[in-house]
């Protein structure tokens, strides 16, 4: 049976370790608190909270002995290179290890480690410290693991299967996605509760720290976008909509915060808790580490500067958390001061203002859902002609053969009309570069990926995440439609430009991709 450590046995690591344990794993808790060690191993573990009491057998110990094939760290960001430096002498060739930590400690790992033996995992439920050997269960959610690289395989499976134990798990090739997407969230809830000395109901109750919370999220939420991480969705919610470049997506980024501060109140920062025990903060892992990547990439980022700088103070004793200490944030916020001056009853219908990027992503997307949709009600109404005796006996062709004609006739009109208004207002001529121009635009204005190569007199152009594709999947007919859709719609293209064209790749019902080639 494969051995498995858990280092730190503190509310995160202890319940992962005893669920996992439960379930008749040979499984090894680590932690230095030697009252906590030993009531464990007197008692079992004793957990509590929304699951109800449990009372679980698992082995605790003060010294790590003996070799480990799966390693779980439990531990503050600040204490990761000495618990690397205790489990690699016990490490078996090849051995696992799995961040269950706050910030992004997944880099140091796999220094030590190795890319291929480092899980990266981001921890949806919460829990807490009562006492010596008793837990608390707080609120429910998931593990999403993954590894740095993306890469799938039997390491990223068998911790899964080790995990569901406690929690349902999702996997995912984006882990630094979902990493970096808790880290701001975190870093920007931890730092202003921290320094307002508030918890999250008491920051978005008040006017200057919602302000402060939603400026500081939008800079981090830049800096991550600059560093180049394709931000996920965290708990429901989405980074992007954190950005703010306008009065309305200032409202609506207040309008989140005011609903996450009601659904959270009691929500309490845990660098707040670190200062008020008198322990050095996890600031450097949080705020810290986007300091360090924007440093990296010459990104400026006046907010998260000034918090490092003030919670440092409070660590060194030189100023104590306080409502007061937000306006030295809110001094560098450069907004107009109509935008500090926002109303209440502004802010719920705000909710629905859409950044930018997103509406236009959603103009798209409802573009191919309704010509889709109007393709699916066409084949409703040839379905009685078809299925009727003069229909088999005369026409002899299903609903959906006749309505990818209409689908075919229909593009190839709307392409001609489209190519002549992009060839009159962009003043093109004829010929493959300027068809190549015209698809060009096309795709941008459809909000689908693009890439151009040119090679001995051929344009080649790949398009992907095609909203005629992503229509049908909405509507349940992709099945139904002949792809590629827009070979349809190019005809229409070549006849402006008298320019020819191949499709030369189509993975469009798998790969989501096609690549034309214009000559």
């Amino acid at each position: 049976m494969e051995k498995i450590l858990v280092v730190g046995a503190g509310a995160i690591g202890g319940i992962t370790g005893a669920f996992i344990a439960d379930k008749g794993y040979d499984v090894t808790l680590f932690d230095v608190d030697e009252k906590h060690v030993d009531k464990i191993n007197k008692d079992g573990l004793f957990i509590d909270g929304i699951r109800g009491k449990k009372r679980i057998k698992v082995k605790a110990v003060k010294r790590i002995k003996g070799k480990y094939d799966v390693v779980f760290i439990a531990v503050k960001s600040q204490y990761t290179k000495d618990a690397l430096k205790r489990v690699l002498p016990h490490l078996n060739k090849d051995g696992i290890v799995v961040s269950l930590q706050n910030s992004i400690n997944e880099e140091v790992i796999a220094s030590k480690v190795g890319i291929e033996n480092t899980i990266g995992c981001v921890i949806g439920w919460s829990a807490t410290n009562v006492k010596a050997g008793h837990l608390k269960f707080t609120s429910e959610g998931e593990f999403i693991i993954g590894k740095l690289n993306g890469k799938m395989d039997e390491k990223v499976e068998k911790v899964r299967d080790l995990l569901q134990n406690v929690a349902p798990v999702k996997v995912t090739n984006n882990i630094m996605g979902y990493l970096w997407a808790k880290l701001l969230i975190n870093s920007a809830i931890a730092s202003i509760g921290a320094i307002a000395n508030a918890n999250l109901g008491g920051i978005v109750r008040k006017k200057k720290s919602l302000v402060a919370l939603a400026m500081v999220a939008d800079e981090l939420v830049r800096v991550a976008e600059k560093v180049g991480i394709e931000l996920e969705k965290f708990e429901g919610l989405d980074p992007s909509f954190f950005k703010i470049d306008s009065y309305d997506d200032f409202k609506r980024v207040l309008a989140i915060l005011k609903i996450a501060g009601k659904r959270h109140a009691g929500l309490r920062s845990t660098i707040l808790q670190d200062l008020e025990k008198g322990r050095k903060t996890e600031i450097d892992y949080l705020n810290g580490y986007v300091e360090k990547k924007a440093k990296e990439e010459g990104i400026e980022t006046r907010l998260n500067k000034e918090i490092i700088k003030i919670i440092k103070e409070m660590e060194a004793g030189k100023r104590k958390p306080g409502y007061e200490n937000i306006e030295d944030v809110l001094k560098l916020v450069n907004i107009p001061q109509k935008w500090l001056n926002f109303k209440e009853k502004e802010l719920e219908p705000a909710l629905f203002n859409l950044p930018e990027k997103l509406k236009f992503e959603a103009a798209a997307n409802m573009a191919g859902v309704f010509l889709m949709g109007s393709v699916a009600a066409f084949s409703k109404a040839f379905e009685r002609i078809t299925s009727s005796i003069i229909g088999k006996l005369f026409i002899r062709k299903s609903e959906w053969e006749i309505s990818n004609i209409v689908l075919s006739k229909f593009l190839e009109n709307a392409g001609e009309n489209i190519a002549k208004m992009i060839k009159e207002g962009y003043d093109l001529k004829e010929g493959a570069n300027e068809m190549a121009k015209a698809m060009l635009l096309f795709f941008n204005n459809a909000n689908m990926e693009n890439s151009v190569k040119a090679r001995k007199g051929i344009i080649e152009i790949e398009a992907r995440n095609c909203i005629f594709l992503n229509g049908s999947e909405k509507i349940n007919i992709k099945e139904k439609i002949d792809f590629p859709v827009c070979k349809h719609l190019f005809n229409g293209f070549k006849k402006v430009f008298k320019a020819d064209y191949e499709i030369k790749d189509a993975m469009c019902k798998n790969g989501k991709s096609c690549v034309f080639e214009i000559k």
